[in-house]
């Protein structure tokens, strides 16, 4: 950037306040030159408080703007290392107030385009998003495509399924919304996420099966490829089952039984009393909300016998 929309930046920043050419003349500055600092990216944060909800055509360009940034002047390239992360966090997070429906949008884009980055980018931006939501007290729509993307983040290393983090912070924001008249979309994600990592930690050698419990299968809105790996398990709990949710060899044994024999008893419909069973032997509130039907569902039908097992090892 020239010196003298440095001088116009620091200006506006100070006073909070342009004229309608002195925004377009940025905006179209950034979107031609981009930014090739900190310095200038961090001035782009504080004219975001000015000309978010002034300019249509601002949002846009400061998310590709940072974004290209982050991901093609900072090395490594393409990667967002933690201290990368530790800055963008730090810009968003101006007196503690809950980052704008644009600055979470940023997050993603970033997160979206990277090759790799740092868990607690991830993390904060899943936050982030819990965070509104628990606000409104509802699920809206918008919200549920946010956290979806979110989800589908490439995460380091032990990342290719949904984290004990991420798991915790789904849990929390349901149990504030549990019977709000939430997006529908919203139980199906829950119970597709939750899922797989309850999935994964179970599974004795999760790593031997990364392409099957990818969480982008997972979480697509789709409902085709998940049931593959279930296939091939063929209803079978082997050695190894539960072990890492209990630690207590004889009773991962017992809980390998159990879904071995609900596995074989899959046609027969679990009753109420059986999901109401299940949901207290997981430590979940005793009044089932929509999504934990859907999660419960969703086990029922591509994972037979799993869940009954979990209940015995947790």
């Amino acid at each position: 950037m020239d010196r003298d929309l440095q001088v116009m930046m620091s200006r506006v920043a100070r006073l909070g306040e342009m004229s309608e050419s002195e925004a377009h003349r940025i905006v179209n500055q950034v979107y031609e030159d981009g930014i090739v600092s900190r310095g200038e990216a961090e001035a782009l944060f504080r004219l975001n408080g000015v000309l978010a909800h002034t300019d249509p055509a601002w949002t846009a360009r400061f998310i590709e703007a940072v974004k290209d940034y982050v991901l093609t002047r900072e090395p490594p390239q393409g990667q967002v290392t933690e201290e990368e992360a530790d800055w963008l966090i730090a810009r968003v997070s101006n007196d503690d107030a809950m980052p704008s429906l644009d600055e979470i949008d940023l997050l993603l884009a970033v997160l979206r385009y990277a090759n790799g980055a740092a868990d607690n980018l991830g993390d904060f931006t899943i936050r982030a998003i819990s965070n509104h939501i628990k606000f409104e007290r509802v699920v809206r729509p918008l919200w549920v495509e946010r956290m979806r993307q979110a989800l589908y983040a490439p995460r380091g290393a032990g990342g290719v399924w949904v984290t004990q983090t991420e798991a915790r912070i789904l849990f929390e924001t349901n149990d504030a919304v549990a019977f709000a008249k939430n997006a529908p979309a919203w139980n199906d994600l829950f119970a597709r996420a939750i899922g797989n990592h309850l999935l994964a930690r179970a599974h004795p050698s999760p790593q031997t099966e990364e392409e099957a419990l990818a969480r982008e299968l997972w979480l697509s809105d789709q409902s085709s490829g998940v049931g593959s790996f279930f296939g091939r398990m063929g209803g079978a709990f082997g050695d190894g089952w539960f072990e890492k949710v209990t630690h207590d060899s004889g009773r991962a044994a017992r809980a390998r039984m159990i879904a071995a024999d609900a596995a074989l008893r899959a046609a027969i419909d679990v009753t109420l009393e059986e999901n109401t069973w299940l949901m207290k032997r997981l430590g979940w509130d005793a009044q089932i909300s929509p999504a934990e039907r859907a999660l419960l569902d969703f086990l029922k039908a591509e994972a037979p016998g799993f869940a009954q097992g979990l209940a015995v090892a947790a």
